[in-house]
């Protein structure tokens, strides 16, 4: 059964990794691997994990609703235009997502992977450091320029590779200001998140509950979600303060340090290697 303690340890990560430009799906792995070194090991076919996961999605959303809400309303107004473009750009994030999730799931705990890919975002987020602000909006972008944010994001599933901080980078790149930049990253996560939620929420039809499992209360599911989205919201401020204060790549220096933990955790405790071969996935009916 999952923890109080871990309910806390894996909202607050939640919430701050999600939107900081760090990975929360590399941290995610370290983290499980950390609380299997312990013995307390988090079991995600479990049902208790997968009702936890919905729920922390759920606050994930709600912290970008709440600190986009003027966009958000807007993009029913005068960024209309703006609507079909994260349509769009969403697309190339489903396709890579459905394609690790029934054929190459053991991606996200593979550590070597987690480990490369906390260095490559390092290295995108050291680019910006002499970068100068764009002069584009959300508003005057081009199709071009969200297909390519868009493409970033679908490779930025790997598990280490930043979302946020490639799609930014990307967007900035493209010549955006450096709010309209985040604006437009955390407005296309919300297709993103929403259906990593219901991915699990499938995987929550489909699970088969163990004979005498003891299952978290909804106080604390709804605990966790209040906490991840409480820190999202601190942690998303945060980063827009820093962003437009053209700080971004100090965020490199954290995940360079995570980088040889990640690689350490993987000569301590190689749970990649106890993966299943692609070629034997279950089918869909199983994933």
């Amino acid at each position: 059964m999952i923890e109080l303690i871990q309910i806390f340890i894996i909202a607050i990560a939640q919430g701050i990794t999600e939107f900081l430009p760090i990975s929360s799906s590399g941290h995610n792995a370290v983290i499980a691997h950390l609380f299997a070194l312990i013995g307390h090991p988090l079991t995600e076919d479990s049902a208790e994990f997968i009702k936890l996961d919905i729920l922390l999605h759920v606050g994930s959303l709600i912290t970008i609703l709440v600190v986009f809400r003027q966009r958000i309303i807007a993009l029913l107004g005068k960024d209309r235009r703006l609507l079909p473009m994260l349509i769009v750009a969403t697309i190339p994030v489903g396709i890579t997502g459905l394609a690790i999730y029934f054929f190459a799931p053991w991606i996200k705990d593979d550590m070597r992977i987690v480990s490369a890919c906390f260095v490559a975002t390092g290295i995108l987020l050291l680019v910006t450091a002499r970068r100068a602000e764009g002069e584009q909006t959300c508003s005057t972008m081009s199709w071009k320029d969200a297909i390519i944010i868009g493409c970033t994001q679908g490779v930025a599933i790997l598990p280490g590779l930043s979302r946020s901080g490639t799609t930014i980078v990307t967007a900035l790149f493209c010549g955006l200001k450096r709010e309209e930049a985040a604006t437009f990253s955390f407005l296309l996560a919300i297709p993103a998140i929403a259906a990593g939620g219901l991915l699990a929420s499938i995987k929550m039809i489909k699970h088969t509950p163990e004979p005498g499992a003891v299952e978290l209360s909804v106080w604390l599911l709804l605990l966790g979600a209040l906490i991840s989205c409480i820190t999202g919201i601190i942690a998303l401020v945060f980063l827009m303060d820093w962003l437009k204060k053209g700080k971004l790549w100090y965020f490199a220096l954290w995940v360079f340090m995570m980088a040889p933990l990640t690689l350490a955790l993987f000569w301590v405790m190689p749970m990649a290697d106890e993966m299943p071969p692609p070629l034997e996935i279950q089918s869909a009916v199983h994933p």
